[in-house]
């Protein structure tokens, strides 16, 4: 079965939806279908390039078929262009190579029948003109589908639609856990967007290092203009194996983000053994607190120097926590939430 997923803006872009399709579609592939991306654009990478470079910085065991309705690069976001050139060009592409039924993430008006819609999260405050025209696209899709719990209760709330949940799929194997003994004192932050508050994070590791502990923050993610800080370190735009491998010999994760619907980051870091410390904006269904990480209830960062200190003080709690987590991870192997969309599938065919 040919199963286009698709992307409403960019596929280079490096987040969690761009990571959400690539691993479905392997999962796809994996389970004997024939899987294309789709996408409206690209920027910054060599178009001659952009498969290969997909499957290195996803992590891939090879190249996935991708294509483009625009032939070139673009920048910023048009949403009506955008909007224009799906339902001009969008559904006509998918007839074109055979697409039998298609993932959409990001709701776009597409002209083509057996297609599914992946919402990632809210991410703006919708005004009236917005919530009406979203609701009449999301009509015209034969089934919904959120990431998270916590994601469902806001898409009935905000949009008025009613979905089913599916988890992220994540690619357990790419993650190798190391021992505690053989870990750095290294902190791990990834995105550098404000919605990721690295801000916090930088804070609560001068906190750590005005009290003795001598710990260094790493953080991940598109470049940006943060500043320069004794005892941290920028990575920025580094390929998925280098993410991973840095995050499994770290000590500790921490994401104190104001918004996640259900963040890979966590799931990463869970999969590498590594405890994680969150805020509440983390939905349980990732972290479980005292369990496979800590949940802070604020956004101090005195509050997360604290928690990451337990951490690095009490070995028994962050033995219980790792291997908890190894184990909790399990549920969201890709191969099995990609046989779940392959039943949807199956079911509106």
């Amino acid at each position: 079965m040919i199963i286009a997923l698709i992307r409403r803006g960019y596929i280079t872009h490096l987040d969690g939806v761009n990571r959400f399709i690539a691993l479905l579609a392997e999962g796809f592939a994996k389970l004997g279908h024939e899987p294309i991306i789709v996408s409206w654009c690209y920027s910054g990478v060599n178009r001659a390039r952009l498969e290969e470079w997909f499957k290195e910085v996803h992590g891939l065991d090879n190249p996935l078929p991708i294509y483009t309705l625009r032939s070139g690069p673009c920048e910023g976001d048009p949403r009506l262009a955008i909007a224009w050139d799906w339902w001009s060009k969008g559904s006509r592409l998918l007839h074109k190579e055979g697409v039998e039924a298609a993932v959409v993430n990001e709701v776009v008006p597409l002209r083509f029948r057996h297609k599914i819609v992946v919402n990632h999260g809210i991410t703006i405050r919708p005004n009236r003109l917005y919530l009406l025209i979203v609701r009449k696209l999301y009509r015209g899709y034969d089934k919904v589908i959120c990431v998270s719990n916590k994601l469902r209760d806001e898409v009935r709330k905000v949009l008025g639609v009613d979905c089913d949940v599916i988890p992220l799929p994540l690619k357990l194997d790419l993650c190798r856990p190391v021992e505690h003994h053989d870990r750095e004192n290294i902190v791990v932050h990834i995105g550098t967007r404000p919605v990721k508050n690295p801000w916090i994070s930088i804070e609560a590791i001068k906190i750590l290092r005005t009290r003795g502990h001598n710990i260094k923050l790493v953080v991940i993610g598109p470049s940006s203009s943060l500043p320069k800080v004794e005892g941290v370190e920028y990575k920025y735009a580094i390929p998925e194996e280098e993410k991973l491998e840095l995050i499994c010999r770290s000590k500790a994760l921490i994401l104190p983000s104001s918004y996640e619907a259900l963040p890979y980051t966590t799931l990463e870091a869970t999969a590498c053994g590594t405890p994680v410390v969150v805020s509440s904006a983390i939905p349980e269904e990732a972290v479980i607190d005292g369990f496979n990480g800590i949940r802070v209830n604020s956004f101090d960062p005195q509050d997360y120097a604290n928690a990451l200190e337990r951490l690095l003080l009490d070995e028994e709690l962050w033995l219980r926590l790792s291997k908890n987590g190894l184990e909790f991870v399990k549920q969201f192997n890709y191969i099995e939430i990609s046989k779940r969309y392959i039943n949807i599938i199956h079911e509106l065919l």
